[in-house]
């Protein structure tokens, strides 16, 4: 289904209902109904499978294996692409770079990140939270396909008293956050006040938790230093370049489209690292 379809979905009622009686139809009857309504699309979307061998082609967890839901692999291609949350790629690197011993990836979805930073990073043990159980097999065959399940421990829901007890032992941890509004809850040092002390990196869902984005800066602001980035729309210059190279060229609004990540107002990404003593302030707090 091709972004605009699904747009129109959320947005119009008469589509949601219709959707909604779609979905109770079998699949066997569900999956060429598909393909009759969106012939290009559903073809262009087993091209991007095939060629791609279920791996992703570009960006910072290029050549990861991915097991997606049948849901992500008509609508999320952007995972396989590489392109996901492109914006934050330098944070990303930073990460890596920092090589921290315990990332808690909450809402860990389909395992994209989980398993994308145990593979970059070795020396990383991962605690992947996901609420939704039913995905948990697919991120334990994941792990096992690129070869880090090892160092990946799957848990449930993670509320205030799971992560408090999560982050009993903070030193050189970083929370990595993405639940749909539910962070404006759950990141508060003043009811978690291990918080304070680690490295946080969030994704904030102002249309779904007004005002969430401002809520955690001024939470954090007194104790972390915290970059914000914002949503861009995609372009035909963010498709990778060396994966089906005549596409963006012949079909490129498809192109762009094979990229959207089916979001809904704007989102942003918080990076609050914790504000450290530079070595010259510890000397003379030493001295003193």
């Amino acid at each position: 289904m091709n972004p605009a379809t699904w747009r129109r979905i959320e947005t119009i009622p008469s589509w949601r209902r219709a959707h909604r009686l779609f979905r109770r139809l079998p699949e066997p009857v569900r999956a060429p109904l598909r393909i009759a309504a969106s012939p290009v699309w559903s073809g262009v979307v087993r091209l991007v499978l095939g060629r791609s061998g279920g791996r992703v082609v570009s960006g910072p967890f290029t050549g990861n294996t991915l097991d997606l839901s049948p849901v992500s692999q008509r609508h999320l291609l952007s995972y396989l692409l590489g392109t996901t949350e492109l914006e934050i790629r330098p944070v990303v690197e930073k990460i890596v770079k920092r090589g921290y011993r315990t990332i808690l990836n909450i809402g860990a979805a389909d395992g994209y990140y989980a398993v994308g930073f145990a593979s970059r990073s070795p020396g990383t043990r991962i605690v992947a939270f996901e609420a939704k159980e039913e995905l948990h097999p697919a991120l334990a065959r994941i792990g096992q396909l690129n070869g880090v399940a090892d160092r990946i421990t799957i848990r449930g829901l993670c509320d205030e008293t799971v992560l408090r007890g999560a982050l009993q032992d903070s030193s050189d941890t970083l929370v990595l956050m993405d639940i749909e509004g539910a962070e404006k809850a759950l990141l508060d040092p003043a009811k978690v006040s291990e918080l304070a002390r680690v490295d946080v990196l969030v994704e904030t869902h102002d249309v779904f938790a007004p005002g969430c984005t401002e809520a955690l800066i001024a939470r954090f602001s007194p104790t972390h230093d915290i970059e914000r980035h914002r949503q861009r729309p995609r372009v035909l210059a963010d498709f990778p370049t060396s994966f089906l190279p005549s596409l963006p060229r012949l079909a490129p609004r498809i192109a762009v489209a094979l990229l959207d990540e089916r979001r809904f107002g704007t989102q942003e990404w918080l990076h609050m690292t914790l504000r450290r003593p530079t070595a010259a302030a510890s000397a003379r707090s030493a001295t003193t």
